[in-house]
């Protein structure tokens, strides 16, 4: 293509519209298995005490977001990341609620690859330099980043997301429930294979919930319980395999009366690819089968990141009933 044939606005125009401006900033979120690493931010006068992206930065003229996200990383924590190695995680507009610079869009990116061990090169600016579990993420998150960092945890992160506007009334309701998922499945990918499980995978399937499901307040899964399972209803347990290893699971449960759906969990480096879509839709698909009108799934009152993923799954929380256990 020639560039000498792009176009550029005109002096006029940029006067027309000079008003408005969006500040682009990028951030990078370094990812180790299910960990991210966090920056405490410090002397800065924008959210000191708080913790934020491993690196992050405002995007200069002329500079692209990857740039400047490569040049952060390099600036604050010392590491080298390839372009390639950025993934694109969201892009967020958002807003403070009128202030002289809150009209910002912000790239988010992924890193799971870089050259050497992070170290703080900038300690007027931040304090502490840590890996925390994405599940377990610390109290005190930049709002607009932990935001992202929940979605990233769900899977539920969508391409471009709204922050700090007010929802018109019709969309209210799907702004509270959280980010959705975005609509694209694992479909035309080869090395993707759904199927069941069988006595042979009990121990990588309890491998695999230790460390992509939520495993708090519940019993601990046994090879022994999910083979009782497995061998009275063989088709209960779908998973999705990458090569062989395991990368999501779904039970879709069926006693003959009711349907319930459990250990919905997709490997962190699977997510935002549609894997927990397509595996709920065979769980359903499954279940309508075998004559059920009503699924539901059982989520813990403090897994803010799972209700909001099964609201923008299409589930409705039931509030008029509770839940009654005993261990025997």
């Amino acid at each position: 293509m020639d560039d000498s044939a792009r176009q550029h606005y005109s002096a006029e125009y940029a006067a027309r519209h000079g008003d408005f401006a969006l500040i682009p900033a990028a951030y990078a979120f370094l990812l180790d298995g299910d960990r991210v690493l966090l920056q405490l931010r410090s002397g800065t006068g924008y959210y000191d005490g708080w913790w934020g992206a491993s690196a992050a930065g405002h995007v200069e003229r002329g500079e692209s977001a990857v740039d400047a996200a490569r040049r952060e990383a390099a600036e604050e924590i010392g590491v080298a990341i390839d372009a390639d190695a950025l993934v694109p995680l969201t892009t967020v507009h958002r807003t403070g609620s009128g202030g002289p610079a809150d009209e910002r869009v912000d790239f988010f990116f992924a890193c799971r690859r870089w050259n050497v061990v992070p170290v703080l090169l900038e300690p007027e600016t931040a304090a502490d330099l840590r890996w925390f579990p994405l599940d377990a993420l610390p109290e005190r998150v930049v709002h607009h980043e932990r935001f992202v960092l929940e979605a990233v945890a769900a899977g539920a992160a969508p391409p471009i997301a709204a922050f700090g506007f007010a929802a018109p009334d019709a969309t209210a309701e799907a702004a509270e429930s959280g980010p959705v998922p975005p609509a694209t499945t694992a479909d035309g990918d080869d090395d993707l294979v759904y199927g069941g499980a069988d006595t042979s995978d009990l121990d990588d399937l309890i491998a695999f919930w230790l460390t992509a499901a939520e495993n708090g307040s519940r019993p601990v899964d046994t090879p022994a319980a999910v083979g009782r399972l497995i061998g009275r209803d063989p088709d209960a347990v779908i998973v999705a395999r990458r090569g062989g290893r395991i990368v999501g699971t779904i039970i879709a449960g069926f006693d003959g009366w009711r349907a319930h759906l459990y250990r919905l969990a997709v490997d962190p480096a699977e997510r935002r690819r549609g894997v927990g879509r397509e595996l709920l839709r065979r769980a359903e698909e499954r279940l309508v089968a075998l004559g059920v009108t009503r699924i539901d799934a059982m989520v813990l009152d403090d897994n803010d990141l799972g209700r909001r993923l099964w609201t923008a799954l299409g589930y409705t929380e039931q509030l008029d009933w509770r839940r009654w256990v005993r261990t025997p």
